[in-house]
Order: C-alpha cells, then structure tokens, then sequence
C-alpha cells in the first residue's frame, strides 16, 4: 500500500486535492480488499491476484480431488475383494462337503441308492459352484477376469466352459499407481 507524500512546493490547491482524493480512494480500495480477505477466508479472490500462488493452489486442489478419489477407488476394490472371498469361502465349503458325500459312499458297503443319491447331490453341488462362480458384485461378476460384463461359466449340456479371461484388473490406487 504506497503512501504518496504532497508535494510542499507551489502546486495548486485542485491538484493537492486531487492527490488526496486519490490517495483515499486507493487507500479505501485496499483496506476493502483486506477486510474481503479476512471475511472470506481467502487471500485470494482473483487469479490475477497472486497468479503464482493462484497456480500452485489449483495444483494442490487438482492433486486433493486426485488423492479423494484415489480413497474410493480403495473402498470399491477392498468391497470387491471382500465379496470376492465370501463367494471363494462359499466354494470351499461345497467342495468340502462334496468330499464327504464321495468318502461316504467310496467304500465297498454302500448300495446302489446310495451311489444314485450321492451323485444327484454332487450334480446339485456343481450347479451350486456354477452360481458362485458367477456372483457379482455392483454389476461386475467376481470371477471373469477383466471381462466383468460377460457371466464367466456357462453350463452347455454336462459340461461347464469358462468365458472370462485371465487378465487382471487393475484400479488406481494412489497418483501414478
């Protein structure tokens, strides 16, 4: 904020006048920028005011927006992972119990019923894996690798065929990672 001394020599009055008048409004222009900034909160209001620090706060603000969206992407993939071994602990499970359905009926006492019956549960079973291994989670299916608009297993006849792929998938996790 520049003081402009008045000058003591001969100038006219209209021109003293004119200097002060100047000076107030210049003086008044500064002091309403001071108490905008204190209101506000913010130093500044333009770019133009501090071009440099105009830049480096669109940088930082850039690089929060960055770092907050680098948050969800760590829920949403920690959600997908965390559904990812439910629906792998649920396979589990049905693989354990097949074994124990075959190891029952594996010995030379069980009866033909038996055997029908074990195996109507193992197809029961498969068609139990078929569904887990086609979960999804917010619309994207857990096993299909990164195909995870296309439902990874498809039953044609007896047999299962996978249509996913083997690619990963891949979120940022952080700036540049």
């Amino acid at each position: 904020m520049p003081i402009t001394g008045v000058p003591t020599t001969r100038v006219s009055e209209l021109l003293v006048a004119q200097r002060m008048l100047s000076q107030l409004r210049s003086d008044q222009a500064d002091l309403f920028k001071l108490q905008n900034q204190i209101s506000t909160g913010r130093r500044i209001e333009l770019p133009s005011d501090d071009a440099p620090a105009a830049l480096r706060a669109i940088g930082l603000q850039r690089l929060m927006e960055r770092k907050q969206q680098s948050v969800v992407n760590l829920k949403t993939s920690q959600s997908f992972l965390g559904a990812t071994d439910t629906a792998l602990a649920q396979v589990s499970q049905i693989l354990a119990e097949v074994r124990g359905t075959a190891v029952s009926v594996a010995d030379t006492t069980s009866t033909d019923e038996q055997r029908a019956a074990a195996a109507l549960e193992v197809r029961r079973s498969i068609d139990q894996l078929l569904d887990a291994g086609n979960q999804n989670f917010r619309g994207r299916y857990l096993f299909a690798g990164s195909q995870t608009s296309v439902a990874p297993f498809t039953k044609t006849g007896q047999f299962i065929q996978y249509s996913g792929n083997e690619q990963a998938l891949q979120s940022f996790a952080d700036v540049d990672l």
